[in-house]
């Protein structure tokens, strides 16, 4: 211990780190690809009113759900201006700068049988053409979901749901997708079954998540779970909640969950807070429908949070609210001298306290900020002669795949002069902020503290 103090020159150098407090806030602010979606829909055939659209979407949402019905073309294939009309349609959301949800359907009033084409072969074609368009906007769609068929898109009440039939599809958004959209089925089962091999290696489908429609609507989510154990039931065959929300957990680390919560008449009453929460850390939800289902939003908000510290008093919609997807909390930070080389060293300790993970490229960094002379009274005189101006951004550190609940730690090396430190994340594609569960300062980064001489 001894030898360890001296060659960190703790209590020895006289440079400390004054500590900023890092209390939680509850404050609500948006960040990207999580969160809230609400609905918008197209039928294909039409063009749409964009100057209406405009007063419908909620500029406080970073994702948008659009769902695109083709079911007019289900004898043929989609026309090019048919295309470009998609094309607008996306391009409309990605000028906002919304992360999407696309779903394109045939159906979206429950009559799936009625508007599905009568051949395979035009469900393969029309998924190959969408391919070509979402490609355009890969940057703009966090997820697509479903293959077109089902009631609702939703993948139930389908001829085509037979397991070859879902191989073909899945292998045709593969192919057309290259992997740089993530997908989504309905139920673990149809994960299942087009990853034989996911028994051994989760990651070997790290862009295929799933879309439950169903939450808290029944016991088994409307169907999304089954009435068999993992233990006596095949790979292909639903399992019961438990077993299933335990496979949702794991496939969660690697790609987005999310859906619609339903108020399911009877079962709400076995619901709880505690249930409910419980169940989105396990299914490690990122997103949901901010509209449907009103009665069990609406119950969400009538309960309070059960839990001690700053949620206490909040609604359980507000806690769902703030830790839907990924929600990164500095819990600590700690400060030491490398005598070796003169240089600091800064440990941030933090934890995703959301229900997600961080699923797209993204990074923390540390701010190093000089003090101007005249912010420098709390300094030593000779402490204000290595003053320097200017700040200095530290080496990024990677953060994708931050699970939900998990504690990470990073470290840093700076140089000793004295300074205040600032951390900040964002996401690499567009360098979008990403904000901290602690109080911000104005541009998002979290201050951790200032170093100074004794």
């Amino acid at each position: 211990m001894k030898n360890l103090f001296h060659k960190f020159g703790v209590g020895r150098s006289g440079w400390r780190l004054k500590g900023a407090d890092l209390t939680e806030t509850t404050e609500n602010f948006s960040n990207p690809a999580r969160g809230w979606y609400q609905i918008h829909t197209f039928n294909a055939q039409q063009e749409p009113d964009f100057q209406e659209l405009e007063w419908c979407v909620d500029k406080k949402d970073t994702l948008a759900l659009v769902l695109i019905d083709i079911g007019y073309f289900r004898d043929r294939d989609l026309e090019q201006e048919v295309l470009e009309r998609i094309d607008r349609i996306l391009l409309f959301f990605a000028e906002r700068r919304y992360d999407c949800i696309v779903r394109v359907v045939y159906d979206h009033e429950g009559n799936a049988m009625e508007k599905e084409p009568f051949f395979f072969s035009q469900v393969l074609s029309h998924l190959r053409q969408i391919c070509v368009v979402m490609g355009q906007y890969a940057d703009f769609i966090f997820v697509y979901q479903g293959m077109l068929v089902g009631n609702w898109g939703e993948m139930h009440t389908s001829r085509f749901l037979q397991e070859d039939k879902l191989i073909q599809m899945g292998e045709a958004l593969e192919a057309g997708l290259e992997g740089r959209v993530y997908l989504a089925v309905r139920r673990p089962v149809h994960w299942r079954m087009l990853h034989r091999n996911g028994a051994e290696d989760f990651s070997c489908a790290h862009a295929m998540g799933l879309f439950d429609d169903g939450m808290f609507g029944s016991e088994s989510h409307m169907g999304t779970f089954g009435t068999m154990t993992r233990q006596t039931a095949a790979w292909d065959v639903p399992w019961v909640k438990e077993d299933e929300l335990a496979f949702e957990r794991e496939l969660g680390k690697y790609a987005p969950m999310g859906g619609e919560a339903i108020y399911g008449e009877g079962y709400v009453e076995t619901l709880t807070p505690e249930k409910v929460v419980r169940d989105f850390r396990k299914m490690q939800v990122t997103y949901l429908n901010k509209v449907y289902d009103e009665k069990i939003l609406n119950l969400w908000k009538q309960w309070e949070c059960p839990w001690p510290g700053v949620w206490k008093g909040k609604s359980v919609y507000e806690f769902v609210d703030a830790h839907l997807g990924y929600r990164l909390l500095v819990r600590k930070v700690s400060f030491a001298v490398k005598r070796e080389t003169e240089e600091g060293v800064i440990t941030v300790e933090a934890e995703n306290t959301g229900f997600g993970g961080i699923y797209q490229e993204a990074e923390l960094v540390l701010y190093v900020e000089c003090y101007p002379m005249e912010n420098a009274s709390f300094l030593t005189n000779s402490s204000k002669e290595n003053l320097t101006k200017g700040g200095e951004n530290h080496v990024a550190r990677p953060i994708r795949g931050w699970g939900g609940g998990e504690k990470r730690e990073f470290s840093w090396q700076i140089e000793l002069v004295p300074c205040a430190l600032y951390l900040a994340a964002k996401r690499k594609q567009d360098g979008m902020t990403i904000r901290f569960a602690n109080v911000s300062d104005g541009m998002g980064r979290v201050y951790l503290g200032h170093i100074h001489r004794r």
